[in-house]
């Protein structure tokens, strides 16, 4: 995955502090340099999208994430400018198991292809407010799913 501790232990501290709704963020470096890894955060707009329009958006942030566009286009820019770019999206399931879900999916590709096809995927069991464990997922196009990584499955602050 390529991540530090440091690093995880950032996006731990950021899912536990989500909790009870889910946490949201990108990693943006070099792709295979991970001494370039920098971990943003971004907020979670899920329950203002969700209590401006509960139709469009049935989903609150304890169930979905929606990243703050701002905060999208700040990272973005500091990636362009820094000559970095997205390598890793990272999120919470509080109270849930770390698995890639349809709609994580959906939101991953476009026309059945992947946005960004080398981009990996953490996604983050939160249990009770402590982080749980964890697991990676990347595209695999020779069966064009996401799969999990299962050394990345490991246990964290039991």
């Amino acid at each position: 995955m390529g991540l530090t501790q440091s690093e995880l232990d950032d996006v731990f501290a950021h899912a536990e502090e989500s909790y009870p709704d889910e946490a949201c963020g990108i990693v943006i470096g070099k792709p295979g340099d991970p001494d370039t890894n920098i971990v943003r955060r971004c907020a979670n707009l899920a329950n203002q999208y969700h209590q401006d329009d509960p139709i469009r958006y049935p989903r609150d942030a304890k169930t979905a994430y929606i990243m703050d566009p701002k905060d999208l286009l700040r990272i973005q820019s500091e990636a362009d400018a820094k000559g970095l770019e997205f390598v890793l999206i990272y999120h919470s399931h509080p109270d849930h198991d770390a698995y890639f879900s349809e709609t994580d999916r959906e939101l991953a590709l476009f026309d059945g292809e992947p946005v960004w096809p080398r981009l990996q995927y953490l996604v983050v069991s939160v249990k009770h407010g402590k982080v749980s464990y964890f697991k990676v997922f990347r595209w695999d196009s020779s069966v064009k799913q996401f799969t999990g990584e299962p050394s990345a499955a490991l246990q964290c602050n039991d």
